[in-house]
């Protein structure tokens, strides 16, 4: 009997080790490595999940699609090395200046992605303004000697009945593209499928 337990028991530790191995590489297969933010596969699954709540609920969803502007030029002049800590403290500064509910994934490069559940447009956009605001009081201190002003670009959309995760990406890439075209430090709202159903109502 008291066999037949530790062989229970020795069982369960290697099932428990199992798991703790297969929650690892889950958390790494979804997390950005450099800003330890989501990554962008993580981000896309969880788009579908808050449309679909969105959808069968009817609570409101917006969806912000984030820049750092002039990157590339901080880039080649700092290095990138210089340019992983201002990736890393703006992942920090995103993350910290959001609600536990939002939630916030880096896309890749300088490109940040960030969902607000029951959330309208003009809420996000007034808590994005006041996030860029915010950050345009800071400069940055890189190597104890450069400074850095560190400013982004946003672009908003909302869901609305009928649509797909796509809409809601196509419309926020459109605002994010006007906000850049508008000279860049600066969010830019627009209502996802807009376009979309203004097209239709042509044909």
């Amino acid at each position: 009997m008291n066999q037949d337990l530790e062989e229970l028991i020795q069982r369960n530790r290697v099932l428990e080790a199992e798991v703790e191995r297969l929650r690892i590489y889950k958390e790494y297969a979804y997390t950005d490595v450099l800003t330890e933010l989501p990554n962008r596969r993580f981000y896309y699954e969880r788009l579908m999940q808050e449309v679909a709540r969105a959808r069968r609920k009817g609570h409101q969803l917006t969806m912000a699609l984030v820049d750092l502007d002039h990157f590339k030029e901080l880039n080649d002049r700092a290095g990138h090395k210089a340019g992983d800590q201002v990736l890393k403290f703006f992942a920090r500064f995103l993350r910290a200046n959001l609600r536990q509910e939002d939630v916030v994934c880096r896309l890749g490069g300088d490109e940040f992605t960030l969902l607000l559940p029951d959330t309208s447009v003009q809420n996000a956009k007034v808590l994005l303004d006041r996030i860029r605001q915010k950050l345009d009081r800071i400069e940055l201190s890189i190597d104890g000697r450069s400074r850095y002003e560190v400013s982004f670009s946003c672009g908003l959309a909302s869901y609305q009945t009928g649509l797909l995760a796509e809409d809601i990406i196509e419309e926020a890439d459109h605002s994010l593209f006007t906000a850049k075209a508008r000279g860049r430090n600066r969010v830019v709202a627009g209502v996802a499928g807009k376009r979309q159903l203004m097209a239709q109502m042509v044909q």
